[in-house]
């Protein structure tokens, strides 16, 4: 129907779970991974036992990259007034700065948002010792990864692949487009101006309203805040 439709195409144009140039292989192959890419040139003159290799290695990187994590977004130029240009100096300004948005976006995006698996990690044998805190001993407890027990990943990833959106008339359930499996949805302009990890989602069933208001519930009790002022902020949410 229309409606379908307009649904599809509103919720695909305000979150994305995909990169806008390219596949995840193309783009970590175009965007140098932190924070090695600030050098421009590195050269390798010997091994770690300080003998001098074979051939000298340089590594040369585009001095003129910057790190898009590390910079304030650029606003949009004036849109230009007139309703028939036929490209004046003004368009071509805003035309270069929608290609300069994507690119940023896809290399924030490979940065800050892509999920890695881990497993937990075992404390070593020095960090196993008793620490004396506040008068207590307690022992230090290793880092809690991702996967479980059996190796499945805690936050669900990979997620599944939708090669377009897909809606299920026999219960109304919607999947939407997502083309990257180790990627939260996200929006790209709220990316662009956040400049780090945003995950973006439509509650489209009271299963998941119900999940997001138990996630901000506990992010809002971890304070030292009255019960009368969490359901507030509960009720202003919503």
């Amino acid at each position: 129907s229309e409606f379908e439709r307009s649904l599809i195409k509103y919720l695909e144009g305000a979150h994305v779970g995909e990169f806008h140039n390219g596949d995840l292989t193309s783009i970590q192959a175009k965007y140098p991974a932190p924070p090695k890419e600030t050098r421009p040139e590195i050269t390798i003159l010997g091994n770690l036992k300080g003998e001098p290799s074979e051939a000298p290695v340089a590594m040369n990187i585009d001095s003129t990259y910057q790190n898009p994590t590390l910079t304030m977004p650029i606003p949009p130029p004036t849109r230009c007034k007139e309703k028939k240009c036929a490209g004046c100096k003004q368009c071509s300004k805003l035309t270069n700065w929608w290609s300069d948005f994507w690119e940023t976006t896809d290399d924030l995006m490979v940065k800050s948002n892509l999920h890695t698996h881990h497993q937990a990690h075992e404390p070593t044998a020095k960090e196993r010792r008793a620490k004396v805190t506040k008068g207590m001993k307690t022992k230090y407890k290793g880092a809690k990864g991702c996967r479980n027990k059996d190796g499945v990943c805690m936050a669900r990833f990979p997620r599944e692949i939708f090669t377009e959106s897909i809606v299920d008339h026999s219960d109304g359930s919607l999947n939407v487009k997502k083309l990257e499996s180790e990627m939260n949805n996200v929006t790209p302009m709220l990316t662009y101006c956040l400049r780090c990890n945003t995950d973006v989602t439509s509650l489209l069933s009271g299963t998941a309203i119900k999940a997001i208001v138990a996630d901000i519930s506990d992010y809002v009790s971890k304070a030292s805040l009255k019960s009368y002022q969490v359901f507030s902020s509960m009720y202003d949410v919503l």
